[in-house]
């Protein structure tokens, strides 16, 4: 195993990450400094046990995605590629193919789970796909988790939208109110379905950059991104073209 790792502050500097428990943060560093060379991971219930970590700690890592988990028991950092570059004299190659053979790489350098159904749930004590089990009432987030305890719900898309919903914090100062409300909560599964979360995710962390654009769709809500989704990514597309006709500080306008 490696002796040393890198962290990027691209990831450890989000307000994702830094709005997460002490103890959470703690456990992500952990897990970091002790994957293979492409961020994989065999032993995390080890790890948890060393460092006196609460299985609570795991479910806010995996809910926020900043891990990826597998049926067989074996994590991935998601935004492994995005702190890591390691030499290919130094490099070598994760044992774990077939959890691998389940991801693919965005543009970002970050794993994405390609349309796979991955593993959800922490289960501590037993199969990581085990159904019948109660989620129990995890805080997830000081602010941004709706507490409840649930049979066998689609608990991926409770915390899908609960993820969501925090990231419009930046363009919404209220936003804590859009956790209770059943409307805008029902336009993010919408978006979900049509998009997918992945997707949906970039467009809402473009927001703070382009709402303050003159002629921008104005959105702060999950309902006013539904409504103008359209709208918004003919502006980004837009916005992208003049960028890309800027020429030495002047912009080539196009008769």
């Amino acid at each position: 195993m490696a002796k040393k790792r890198m962290f990027s502050l691209q990831i450890v500097d989000t307000d994702a990450f830094l709005e997460m428990p002490l103890s959470t943060q703690a456990l992500y560093f952990h897990l970091v400094m002790r994957a293979d060379d492409e961020g994989f991971i065999d032993n995390p219930k080890r790890i948890m046990r060393l460092i006196g970590c609460q299985d609570d700690e795991m479910k806010v890592l995996i809910a926020k995605r900043f891990i990826l988990i597998f049926e067989s028991g074996v994590i991935v950092i998601k935004h492994w590629l995005i702190h890591n570059t390691i030499r290919m004299d130094r490099f070598n190659q994760t044992v774990y193919t077939d959890e691998k053979s389940l991801l693919s790489i965005k543009e970002n350098k970050a794993y994405t789970d390609n349309g796979n159904q991955l593993v959800t749930k922490w289960q501590p004590n037993g199969n990581q796909m085990e159904t019948q089990v109660k989620l129990s009432k995890v805080k997830l987030s000081k602010d941004n988790i709706i507490s409840q305890q649930v049979g066998e719900p689609d608990t991926k898309k409770i915390n899908e939208v609960n993820y969501l919903i925090g990231l419009f914090e930046k363009v919404n100062p209220s936003f804590k109110r859009l956790y209770a409300n059943k409307t805008q909560r029902a336009a993010l599964t919408r978006m979900i379905k049509e998009h997918g979360e992945e997707r949906l995710q970039e467009i809402i962390e473009k927001l703070p950059d382009i709402v303050t654009k003159p002629y921008a769709p104005k959105i702060t809500t999950p309902v006013q991104l539904e409504r103008d989704f359209g709208k918004l990514i003919i502006f980004i597309k837009q916005n992208q073209t003049s960028n890309n006709l800027k020429r030495g500080g002047v912009y080539v306008i196009e008769e």
